[in-house]
């Protein structure tokens, strides 16, 4: 298989912990339109990786276009923006192997369903954002993952093909996208916070470290 020549991440559970964030974050939505419920860090894990609308619809246990649904997630979308990185950082090894792609003048990019906001406030506050090309959520007008819409949006704007570019994530909806868009590999993150589906084992590459990526190379 030849070399990869460009990198797609996901953020949450990828490049960034921001599970702890993410349970403050709600949890404080939650309180602000007077919901009792405050959900653990566990309770909150699941939830991760499809969007907060998706977020949002899970807790409540409503529609996804529920007014209640959609209400608290309007809420954990302006809370987010004002606290995005209160207790998150990138996952060991996330800022040395991002340095060492930049110096072999590897493009990268990141899709996430955070919202847009939160999202450039995460990077900013990380440090992450002047590695990559392209970040790109829903809200900026393409289709959730695992949609292949976003991939391919940053494959055009890195100048390189899918079948050329690597995909690293920790959901189905990342894998999916990954499958979908007709990527050169998709690696599943062991640090993130879905299992890997069994019906992936065997199709993407397992990194146990996220420095595991360089091997590609």
């Amino acid at each position: 298989m030849s070399k990869p020549e460009a990198f797609i991440f996901d953020l949450d559970g990828t490049l960034v912990d921001a599970l702890p964030d993410i349970q403050a974050n709600a949890n404080r939505a939650l309180k602000s339109l007077g919901y009792e419920l405050q959900l653990s860090l566990d309770e909150t894990r699941p939830h991760v990786g499809g969007g907060a609308q998706k977020l949002a619809a899970n807790v409540l246990g409503k529609p996804m276009d529920d007014p209640d649904t959609m209400a608290l997630y309007h809420a954990f979308a302006d809370i987010y923006e004002q606290h995005p990185a209160d207790f998150s950082r990138p996952f060991p090894g996330v800022m040395e192997t991002l340095e060492e792609l930049r110096k072999r003048r590897i493009p990268m990019s990141c899709v996430t369903a955070k919202p847009a906001k939160a999202r450039i406030r995460v990077l900013d506050a990380l440090g992450i954002t002047d590695y990559l090309t392209l970040a790109l959520s829903p809200e900026d007008g393409f289709a959730k993952k695992p949609a292949p819409d976003m991939l391919l949006e940053c494959c055009r704007v890195m100048g390189v093909k899918p079948e050329h570019t690597v995909m690293v994530g920790d959901t189905r909806f990342d894998i999916e996208a990954g499958f979908n868009a007709g990527c050169h590999s998709v690696c599943y993150c062991e640090h993130g916070y879905q299992p890997l589906p069994e019906e992936f084992e065997g199709r993407v590459v397992r990194l146990k470290h996220f420095r595991d990526l360089l091997d590609l190379l």
